[in-house]
C-alpha cells in the first residue's frame, strides 16, 4: 500500500470516529434533556389566578354573555381549643384578636361568592367549655368571608341544646348561614336542607356525620347522623327547590385516615346517584384523595367530584401532620336561557397551619396560610426555616395525592395585599365579598378571659380539647363514680385538678378512698364465714390498702406539685374520635414503690447526639440515660402497656425499626 493511500485511510478512520463521537454526544445531550423535561414535570398542574375585587361593573359596556357565574370557596374543619384563645387574648386590653388567625387566607376566601367551613366549635359564652369559642371568633370567620357554618360533628353533639341555641343566634348575628344542627325537629323542616341563594343561584346544601356513641347532653336535639333513608327523603325534598346545584357535606371517618374506606365510596355513589353535583368529606385532620366518580342521574351520565378528606383549614394542634388541608376553589356556570349549570373551573389551593413561635417573644400566633405563597416567599420572607419545609412539604403531600385528578390554583397573594384587605375591611367592618354586616366589632361584647375547660357532664372528653389531638392511643374509660357531695366539693376546688385526681384513680381501676372506707366496704360485701376466710379476707383487705395508696399518694402529688405535671391525653381511634376519652396524668421524677410503667426505646448511641424536636415534634419530652456504656434515648412514661404499644406501633415503630418497649418497675430496667 503506498503512503498516500495509507493517510486516506486513517483520515476516512479519523473522520469516522469523530462522527461517532459526534453522534453519542448528541445522543447524550437528547438523553439529558429528555431526562430534565422529565424531572421538571411537576405532579400537579399549576394555573396562576389574579386577586381582584369582586362585583365590579362597568356600565359603559353592554353584558351581552348568556352566562351567570357563581364563585364557590370550600374549606375543611376550622378548630378552636383553649390554647387558640389563651393565642389570640390580649392582656393589656383585655380583649381576644383573631384577625391574625386567618389574615393570611381571607383574600382569598374573600373570593367566594359562596365560602363554606366545617365549624369544629361553638359559641355559648363559656369559657370553661372546651367546645366552645369566644364570640369574637365568630367575627374573624364574618371577616373572613365565610358565610355559611356547617355543624353536624362531634363537637356539636358534646354542648347542650341550650349552647347550640346560643350557637345559633350568634351565627345568625353575623349572618352567617348555618345547618347539621337543630333544636328540634320542627326547626329542622322549615331549614333544610340549606338552600342558598346567590346571584341568581340556588345552591342546596346538605351536612351529616357519623357519631358511633351519641352523649348524653345532646339527645334532646337534632343532629343530622349519616343514614340513607334520611339522605334519601332529604335529597327528594331539595330537589323540589330546583337548585342549580347540590353540595352534600359529610363528617366521616376515622382520625389519621389516609385512604377512605368501601364505605365511604359507596355512599359516595350513593348521594351521586340522588342528585348531587358534589360530596366533601372531613373529620379526618388530614387530607384525603379527591375522585372524579361516574354516575347516572335520571338517564343522563354525570361525573362527580368525591373529595374524601379537605383536612383541616385552622389545625387542632401542633402535631406536623394535623396542620395539612386543601381548599376547593370552584366556578359553577349557569346558562341563563336553559338553566343548565355546570362547573366551568376548579381547583385546589393546599394550606398549612402556620405556629409562630418567634416574632414575638414568648408569644403564640397562629396563621392559616396558603402553601404556594410561602413557597415562593410572597408572604412570610423571613419565616423560619423548618417552619418553610414544613409548609413545603405540606404542599407537596397536597400535591401528590390530588396531582392526577386536580389542578393546583395558585393566587399572586404578597404581604402588601394581605394588608390592603385587612384595612379594607376595618374601614368597612365588613368582608369584601358581603358589605352587610349586623353586628359590627364594635357591637361585640368583649368574652371572658381564657380559663381551663373542666369535663361537662354527660358529654365524652378530657379536661382539654387540645390535648384531646396531640396523642391519639386506646380510649381508657373512667370506672369510678362522684357522689353529688364530692361534685360540690370539686366544684370549689381547682376542677382541673380534681379531674386528674379522678383520671389517675380511674387508671389504677380502684376508687380514691380512705383505709378504713376501703376495708369497711370488703367487709360488707364479701363476709368471711370461716377462720380461713377471715385470714383471707384480712389479706385481701390490706393488698387492697396497699393497692390504693399509691394512687391517693400520686393524686396529692399532683395537686401539691402541679408545676412539674406533665399531660398526656389518650382519645378514641373511633369514628367519632372523642367518645369515652379521658385525661391520664403522671408527674415528672414521680417513683413510687410498686410503681410499673413503660417507656419506647428507639436509639442506643455510642455517643448522644442533640435531636431537634422542633422538627421531629414525635419525639418532644425525650430523655438519655446511660446504660452499659450506651446512651439509650427513652419517649413516654407510661401507666398503661396498650397505650404505650399504641404510640409506639402508629408513630415510632414506623420511622425507627429497630425501636421496642421496655417495661421499668421502681425505675428499674425489667426486659429488653
Amino acid at each position: 500500500m503506498s503512503n498516500r493511500q495509507q493517510t486516506t485511510g486513517n483520515r476516512q478512520r479519523t473522520v469516522t470516529h469523530l462522527a461517532v463521537i459526534a453522534l453519542t454526544l448528541f445522543l447524550s445531550l437528547l438523553n439529558e434533556s429528555v431526562f430534565a423535561q422529565a424531572k421538571e414535570t411537576p405532579i400537579i398542574t399549576f394555573r396562576q389566578k389574579l386577586l381582584r375585587e369582586k362585583h365590579e361593573d362597568n356600565g359603559d359596556v353592554e353584558k351581552i354573555d348568556s352566562f351567570a357565574k357563581l364563585h364557590l370557596m370550600i374549606a375543611g374543619n376550622v378548630y378552636q381549643t383553649e390554647k387558640h384563645a389563651s393565642y389570640a387574648y390580649d392582656k393589656a386590653t383585655g380583649k381576644y384578636d383573631y384577625r391574625s388567625e386567618l389574615k393570611y387566607i381571607q383574600p382569598i376566601l374573600n373570593l367566594g361568592d359562596v365560602t363554606i367551613v366545617n365549624l369544629k366549635t361553638s359559641f355559648t359564652n363559656n369559657n370553661k367549655n372546651m367546645f366552645s369559642s369566644p364570640d369574637e371568633f365568630g367575627l374573624a370567620l364574618k371577616y373572613a368571608g365565610v358565610n355559611v357554618a356547617l355543624h353536624a360533628n362531634v363537637h356539636t353533639a358534646n354542648i347542650s341544646k341550650a349552647n347550640l341555641k346560643r350557637t345559633d343566634e350568634v351565627l345568625d348575628e353575623y349572618d352567617i348561614l348555618h345547618t347539621g344542627a337543630f333544636q328540634d325537629n320542627i326547626q329542622r323542616q322549615g331549614n333544610y336542607p340549606l338552600i342558598v341563594n346567590k346571584k341568581g343561584f340556588h345552591i342546596a346544601i346538605l351536612n351529616y356525620t357519623n357519631l358511633t356513641s351519641r352523649p348524653t347532653i345532646s339527645r334532646d336535639f337534632v343532629i343530622n347522623e349519616i343514614d340513607k333513608t334520611a339522605i334519601d327523603r332529604d335529597m327528594r325534598l331539595a330537589h323540589a327547590y330546583k337548585p342549580d346545584f347540590t353540595i352534600v357535606y359529610f363528617d366521616w371517618g376515622s382520625n389519621m385516615q389516609d385512604i377512605p374506606s368501601y364505605a365511604q365510596q359507596e355512599l359516595a355513589q350513593y348521594v351521586f346517584q340522588a342528585g348531587a353535583n358534589l360530596v366533601v368529606g372531613t373529620h379526618p385532620n388530614t387530607p384525603m384523595r379527591l375522585d372524579l366518580m361516574n354516575y347516572s342521574y335520571n338517564g343522563e351520565q354525570r361525573e362527580g367530584i368525591i373529595a374524601y378528606s379537605l383536612g383541616n383549614l385552622v389545625s387542632s394542634n401542633e402535631e406536623v401532620r394535623n396542620r395539612n388541608g386543601y381548599v376547593i376553589d370552584m366556578e359553577i356556570q349557569k346558562n341563563n336561557f336553559t338553566t343548565k349549570t355546570h362547573v366551568s373551573d376548579w381547583g385546589v389551593i393546599p394550606v398549612y397551619t402556620y405556629y409562630d413561635t418567634t416574632t414575638v417573644k414568648g408569644k403564640t400566633s397562629v396563621f392559616s396560610v396558603p402553601c404556594a405563597n410561602v413557597e415562593s416567599a410572597d408572604i412570610f420572607p423571613n419565616i423560619a426555616y423548618i417552619e418553610k419545609r414544613r409548609a413545603v412539604n405540606s404542599a407537596y403531600e397536597v400535591r401528590k395525592l390530588l396531582g392526577n385528578t386536580a389542578d393546583e390554583i395558585q393566587y399572586n397573594l404578597n404581604e402588601l395585599i394581605v394588608n390592603n384587605v385587612e384595612e379594607s375591611i376595618n374601614i368597612t367592618n365588613a368582608p369584601l365579598n358581603n358589605k352587610y354586616n349586623p353586628k359590627r366589632e364594635d357591637d361585640v361584647k368583649p368574652s371572658d378571659a381564657p380559663e381551663l375547660p373542666v369535663a361537662t357532664d354527660g358529654s365524652y372528653n378530657p379536661p382539654s380539647l387540645a390535648l384531646l389531638y396531640e396523642q391519639p392511643a386506646e380510649v381508657i374509660k373512667p370506672t369510678t363514680s362522684v357522689s353529688k357531695k364530692t361534685e360540690k366539693k370539686n366544684e370549689k376546688e381547682n376542677s382541673y385538678l380534681a379531674h386528674k385526681k379522678l383520671a389517675e384513680a380511674a387508671l389504677d381501676n380502684i376508687p380514691v378512698a380512705t383505709n378504713t372506707d376501703v376495708a369497711t366496704d370488703r367487709k360488707n360485701t364479701e363476709p368471711a364465714k370461716t377462720e380461713t376466710d377471715l385470714k383471707a379476707a384480712k389479706q385481701k383487705e390490706q393488698a387492697v390498702i396497699v393497692n390504693t395508696e399509691p394512687a391517693k399518694e400520686r393524686a396529692k402529688a399532683i395537686a401539691v406539685e402541679t408545676s412539674s405535671v406533665e399531660t398526656n391525653t389518650i382519645s378514641s381511634n373511633d369514628n367519632s374520635g372523642l367518645a369515652g376519652a379521658v385525661e391520664m396524668t403522671k408527674a415528672k421524677d414521680l417513683e413510687l414503690e410498686v410503681d410499673t410503667f413503660y417507656r419506647i426505646q428507639f436509639y442506643a448511641l455510642k455517643s448522644p447526639i442533640p435531636l431537634d424536636t422542633n422538627y421531629y415534634t414525635h419525639l418532644k419530652g425525650y430523655e438519655v440515660r446511660v446504660e452499659e456504656g450506651l446512651y439509650k434515648y427513652m419517649l413516654g412514661k407510661y401507666r398503661s402497656f396498650k397505650e404505650c404499644e399504641n404510640f409506639w406501633k402508629t408513630q415510632i415503630q414506623p420511622r425507627y425499626k429497630q425501636s421496642f418497649i421496655v417495661k421499668f418497675i421502681d425505675g428499674k430496667r425489667i426486659v429488653k
